[in-house]
């Protein structure tokens, strides 16, 4: 079996929505499938100011999910379609992490990969794949210049930021673990020396 034919098993065969059935169907077929979003019709999402891709499918192959913000679908589609193909053969982790510039040949300038945290927007891949790793795709201004260096001259509404750019600065942090799962009963121990009269 190919790797596609056995990524794909995931997902589910029919959805009543024909949109969210569409998105399946081009997942079965290509692997993934890039959404577009422009200016005009972003009004209708709360929070987004600009035009913005992501994709939905990349998490059937082990790979997060790319989000870019502030360019027209007609870049940003070869750009995440790049993307997604040269995540297949190299880690995206070391990528992240070294926030190394990544050339590509569907845009002249060095793109970025950071997490994702706030993905609110991406509504097909939220729908299909909740849990999985979003990555943004950040592009420098014109002078090569990120969102997070000194001297950057684009506004935040060109391209927001929704994740961290340098992961550097969390490392030395102890790991935290977010769960929907309760914990021990921290009230019990107080009532008790309470009513013991401690």
């Amino acid at each position: 079996m190919s790797d596609h034919a056995a990524a794909i098993r995931g997902l589910p065969r029919w959805h009543p929505n024909p949109v969210i059935r569409s998105t399946i169907d081009t997942i079965r077929r290509n692997g993934w499938q890039v959404t577009s979003v422009d200016e005009g019709a972003s009004d209708a999402i709360p929070g987004a100011d600009c035009a913005y891709s992501y994709t939905a499918g990349l998490s059937l192959h082990s790979i997060p999910e790319l989000a870019i913000y502030g360019l027209d679908a007609t870049t940003a589609r070869p750009v995440l379609d790049e993307l997604g193909d040269l995540l297949h053969r190299e880690d995206w982790r070391e990528l992240v992490a070294t926030g190394v510039g990544i050339r590509l040949g569907s845009i002249d300038v060095p793109v970025r990969l950071i997490e994702q945290v706030d993905k609110d927007e991406l509504v097909l891949t939220n729908l299909l794949f909740p849990d999985y790793p979003t990555l943004q795709v950040v592009w420098p201004d014109d002078f090569g210049r990120y969102p997070w260096d000194a001297d950057y001259v684009l506004l935040p509404m060109h391209q927001p930021v929704k994740g961290f750019p340098d992961l550097a600065t969390h490392a030395g942090r102890p790991a935290h673990v977010i769960t929907t799962e309760s914990g021990p009963d921290r009230c019990r121990p107080r009532r008790g020396r309470r009513a013991a009269g401690h």
